[in-house]
């Protein structure tokens, strides 16, 4: 532009009289605050006042009256202080170009500017020709720029520049934010523009970014904000399923869901993709018809009066450019007329925890969409334990052997239950181990309890009753002195007898009852003592021998009392009738102390 002005001002020169000045020069130029302008001018004088000579230009700012000087090459002048690097003669006045430059501009850059040429012989102002400057609000935006398209994953750099910023002064600020970005961002490379390393994910499609610039001096801002659009291949699948006016988020891929038998259901896909997803649903292999819903990325599959051989695997597929995704879901369908399945282990052993399962028969053998109950006598002390699980932790005992367990499958949504009840066998040794006796002369038996004797009259007869409780039943048997007694069972299992007839001394001992059992043996014990007189003593298993060395024992500690009494009777009546010149002095003296405290002595007091 400045070239084309120079080109014209020559033209000029060869028809315009040689004696004349005149300047070419916009008389209105806008400029936006903040920003830079360029005006173009060139001017020309008389010929008389060509030479070598330096020329200086002058560009002078007018306002009511008064005159600053904005810009100059002269050295030796100095311009206004609001327009000290900010205005710039840019032509050489040397060769006729007066072009001015304006950065940063102020509102107060607003008014009417001339040119003045000065050269050591002359000086001319063309004041006749002024230039009128406006400076309107900043209204430009930045030019955010993006390279090719976004794909998810893939790093980009982002460009934002400013048409008609200022190349010189100071720099502008770039401030970038957004919802794609963790943060807001400084990014400045160079000057004047600024980029951004920005990685884009599938969440970033169709939110926004914006570059904001702001220049201090003047402090003014822009910005822009551009919408982003993301390539990604399909995700954030989800399947929702809608029966009777409600509807289910299904949580995970391979989620599972029941349903009755005879009930409707609408499963319906969801997800997001760009550029949009194509999407199916298939169950096992076979591609199912669907409805495509109003909005894009939603597919409905209507699946009326399920039946048994509805269940199985449901799959909803998506598919782009970019890549496919599958989202899947389980369904069983449930009919409740068949009873619950309860497993018990085939031994329950009494003191051994076992678990205990109840299984719904069907497509779908257990889960959340059931609610169980157990009860019965044998679990009145698991409490809470009891409710909403189908594994049951249990620890039989004896009594709870012949009792029943019932679990209770409740399926909510439809409020229809259903039940087993099963019959406990518990294993456990022998317990209880009790002897009772029978007499011939008398009417049922006598338990005999803790009593640990029996005495019965020679010649009676009786019989002995073992009986104990355990499962299966214990094998019974009657000892005595280490020998297997012959016996005769009863009809009741656990029970055994022993017919003792006409006893005599013989008979008497310790008789044991034996319980021999897989889980562990039990036993008891009786003494049985014949009595054959009035006062009938028990005696030991060995007879009579103790007996007759306590009667011994007795005799000898008799006789030795006896002998012992008589020496010493023997020896004080020798030591009386001695006479005493034959006797010790000491010895004297003893024995005549009885004399001295005698009865003679005191009848003489």
């Amino acid at each position: 532009m400045d070239l084309l002005l120079l080109l014209l001002s020559l033209l000029w020169r060869g028809t315009i009289s040689q004696n004349e000045y005149g300047i070419h020069v916009q008389e209105t130029v806008t400029v936006q605050e903040g920003l830079c302008v360029s005006i173009p001018c060139s001017f020309y004088y008389p010929q008389q006042y060509k030479n070598k000579n330096t020329v200086r230009g002058y560009w002078y700012y007018y306002n009511f009256l008064k005159s600053s000087l904005a810009a100059t090459n002269d050295p030796q002048e100095s311009v206004h202080s609001w327009a000290r690097g900010r205005f710039h003669l840019t032509g050489d006045p040397q060769m006729d170009n007066c072009s001015l430059r304006i950065t940063r501009a102020q509102k107060n850059d607003y008014g009417s500017y001339s040119f003045w040429v000065k050269k050591e012989n002359m000086a001319y102002s063309y004041t006749d020709k002024a230039v009128s400057i406006q400076v309107d609000d900043l209204t430009q935006k930045p030019e955010v720029h993006i390279p090719g398209i976004l794909k998810s994953g893939h790093q980009v750099n982002l460009t934002c520049t400013v048409p008609g910023a200022c190349r010189e002064g100071t720099p502008m600020t770039f401030f970038w934010t957004g919802t794609a970005l963790s943060s807001n961002r400084f990014a400045s490379l160079d000057l004047h523009s600024s980029q951004l390393l920005f990685t884009p994910q599938p969440q970033d499609h169709a939110t926004s970014l914006t570059c904001q610039v702001t220049f201090k001096n003047p402090s003014v801002t822009t910005k822009t904000t551009v919408q982003l659009r993301v390539f990604y291949p399909p995700w954030n699948m989800k399947i929702i399923s809608r029966a009777n006016g409600t509807g289910q988020v299904l949580p995970g891929n391979t989620s599972s869901l029941v349903v009755l038998e005879g009930e409707s259901l609408t499963l319906v896909c969801y997800t997001h993709s760009e550029p949009q997803a194509t999407l199916s649903w298939t169950h096992g292999n076979q591609i199912l018809h669907s409805t495509q819903a109003p909005n894009p990325g939603v597919l409905h599959l209507e699946l009326a009066k399920l039946g048994i051989e509805d269940s199985g695997e449901y799959t909803c597929q998506a598919w782009n450019s970019l890549g496919h995704h599958n989202y899947s879901v389980r369904l069983c369908v449930q009919s409740l007329t068949q009873k619950p399945e309860v497993h018990i282990p085939e031994i329950l052993e009494s003191g051994r925890q076992v678990t205990l399962t109840c299984l719904v028969p069907g497509a779908c053998k257990e889960g959340k969409h059931f609610t169980y109950l157990w009860t019965g006598t044998a679990l009145s002390s698991q409490g809470s334990a009891l409710l909403n699980t189908s594994r049951l932790l249990f620890t039989p005992q004896s009594q709870d052997d012949g009792t029943n367990i019932t679990c209770q499958v409740t399926f909510p949504k439809a409020r229809v239950s259903t039940q087993r009840t099963v019959q406990l066998k518990v294993t456990y040794p022998p317990q209880n181990v009790t002897i009772s006796v029978s007499w011939a002369n008398k009417t049922g038996p006598e338990l005999l309890g803790n009593t640990s004797s029996l005495q019965v009259l020679e010649g009676e007869s009786l019989t002995l009753v073992c009986t104990t409780e355990s499962n299966p039943p214990a094998r019974l048997m009657w000892t005595y002195r280490n020998t297997i007694l012959p016996s005769s069972e009863a009809s009741d299992p656990g029970v055994l007898h022993l017919e003792l007839s006409k006893v005599g001394p013989k008979d008497r001992g310790e008789y044991t009852c034996q319980a021999q059992h897989p889980l562990g043996p039990q036993q008891h014990s009786l003494r049985l003592c014949v009595q054959t007189c009035s006062c009938c003593p028990v005696f030991e298993e060995n007879g009579s021998w103790p007996l007759i060395f306590t009667l011994l024992r007795g005799a000898l500690m008799g006789v030795s009392f006896l002998l012992t009494y008589g020496l010493t009777w023997l020896y004080y009546t020798c030591q009386v009738n001695q006479p005493l010149d034959t006797m010790d002095k000491s010895e004297m003296d003893f024995y005549s102390a009885p004399v001295f405290y005698g009865i003679q002595d005191m009848s003489k007091t």
